[in-house]
């Protein structure tokens, strides 16, 4: 199987992994509960009006995808580089044009991220700085408006995305889309202080 096939195999896993999510974040919401919610009350007795068993087995398996999604990603991305180096397969990764970054130098930041959010399923951690988000980069950017436009014109579509994280970089796909929270990605971006804003 060529890295394409296997990128593409990959992909409909993890489409397969977030329509559980979605089943189990359903379970979270029918009964009025976060992944952090108490379960008990005051007196630590369980809460008669919720199902607790649910709640703690979807909580469980929740995180347990958030991880398996998490691989799923660095698997994907790996395979999309080893196919971009092989360059006598003639095969395209993505249809999107090649952004050629003037410099690594972050613009924007994530200032927060909501637990089990398409932002937080996508990879994104509190503190990350942004070096590229889609076609936008350092060179490029001039105002947190071009962010939000990206954002909504990508709505159920994977935006290609580096940041730096521990002084590495790091690349992610982060896929916008509705979900239980708001926005489209459940995320704070913050213009870094010195950027072109």
């Amino acid at each position: 199987m060529d890295h394409h096939s296997k990128a593409k195999q990959l992909l409909q896993q993890r489409d397969e992994l977030d329509e559980k999510v979605k089943e189990l974040m359903l379970v979270l919401e029918t009964n009025n509960s976060t992944m952090d919610s108490p379960l008990t009350d005051a007196e630590g007795f369980p809460l008669n009006t919720i199902d607790v068993y649910a709640v703690r087995h979807a909580r469980h398996d929740l995180i347990c995808l958030r991880n398996d999604r998490a691989e799923l990603t660095e698997k994907i991305v790996a395979e999309m580089e080893k196919e971009k180096k092989e360059d006598d397969t003639g095969l395209v990764v993505s249809e999107e044009k090649p952004v050629h970054r003037t410099s690594n130098e972050p613009f924007v930041k994530v200032s927060s991220v909501v637990e089990l959010s398409p932002a937080d399923i996508g990879g994104f951690r509190k503190d990350d700085l942004i070096i590229q988000y889609g076609t936008l980069h350092y060179g490029n950017f001039n105002d947190m408006q071009q962010v939000a436009e990206i954002t909504k014109q990508s709505e159920n579509k994977i935006i290609r995305v580096t940041v730096i994280r521990d002084n590495r970089p790091v690349r992610l796909e982060i896929c916008p889309k509705r979900w239980s929270g708001p926005g489209l990605l459940g995320c704070n971006i913050v213009p870094i202080a010195g950027a072109n804003v």
